[in-house]
């Protein structure tokens, strides 16, 4: 008896673990969707400054390269706008990487990120980008979130943007 009661009180803790729902993203891959709004300004050698309002979609694919629950994301951004609009300076398609980490392991949860932001399209560029947000997990398998954030790129074209971002993200 007395053992049974030992057994029984010795797993009553892991059982209660069990049964609390998990939020974080360790170990766990996935793919990203969300609109973006910036403001671009563009400035080339020899030609005033120009700047353009950007609304643009975002689709990126994301992995926890570490096991901590942070994420890698490699991404790829598109103007929603007609690609035929005049305006060579123009920023229409872009690429990105960024880590985001993670503050919180509950379904509310803020993060920034840091990485590297390339215009490909209509001018070339590459610098740094850096966001902050929060998000919202409303299973492991996926979750809501907003940002802002900040790029700049250098090449053919010096090139600033700040932006707003909301997106959704599904994860397996």
């Amino acid at each position: 008896m007395r053992g049974a009661i030992l057994l029984a009180a010795s797993l009553a803790p892991a059982l209660a673990l069990g049964l609390e729902p998990r939020f974080d993203h360790r170990d766990e891959s996935g793919l990203s969707l969300e609109t973006i709004l910036a403001h671009d300004t563009v400035a080339i050698t020899g030609q005033p400054s120009r700047s353009f309002w950007r609304p643009a979609l975002r689709l990126a694919y994301d992995w926890d390269p570490l096991g901590d629950g942070n994420e890698l994301f490699l991404g790829v951004q598109s103007a929603l706008s007609s690609w035929s609009d005049p305006g060579r300076e123009k920023v229409r398609l872009a690429v990105d990487a960024r880590y985001r980490a993670y503050f919180g392991l509950d379904e509310w949860k803020t993060f920034f990120e840091l990485g590297l932001w390339a215009p490909l399209s209509s001018r070339a560029a590459i610098g740094p980008l850096a966001t902050l947000g929060a998000a919202y997990d409303f299973s492991r398998a996926g979750g809501l979130y907003a940002d802002v954030g900040f790029a700049t790129g250098l090449g053919a074209a010096r090139i600033a943007t700040f932006s707003a971002s909301a997106g959704g993200q599904i994860r397996f």
